[in-house]
């Protein structure tokens, strides 16, 4: 029967081992992005994002919340969330979201957005 003890490891030790297996890591990764022919390396442009110009009839078929101004703070809040979901999804162009978020409007909301726009001349 043996008696030999394995020697003990020291928390240091375990760091420093840590430590070194990350560094190589590392180094093979910078390496591997480094050889011209991996596949994965991404050498050309990524692209040009692209805003869609979409027109007001596909943004309703996302069916945004109409709001006439009588419904209360919670679904005036509703309605913003629903909105802003459905822009996010779609990517319209920044330039049309105004209108295309009043065109929900009805009623008395309407007839407070035609008040508030006409003096500042929003179209």
């Amino acid at each position: 029967m043996s008696t030999s003890e394995t020697p003990a490891i020291t928390l240091d030790a375990i760091q420093q081992l840590i430590a070194n297996g990350i560094a190589t890591a590392l180094k093979a990764q910078a390496a591997t992005m480094e050889n011209a022919s991996n596949p994965n390396r991404n050498t050309g442009p990524t692209g040009i994002p692209i805003t869609k110009t979409g027109n007001y009839k596909e943004f309703v078929s996302c069916q945004p919340f109409y709001f006439n101004g009588t419904e209360g703070g919670v679904n005036l809040i509703r309605r913003f969330e629903r909105t802003e979901l459905v822009f996010s999804r779609s990517n319209y162009a920044e330039e049309n979201k105004v209108t295309f978020a009043t065109g929900t409007l009805i009623d008395d909301a309407l007839s407070w957005w035609n008040a508030y726009a006409q003096p500042i001349r929003i179209d």
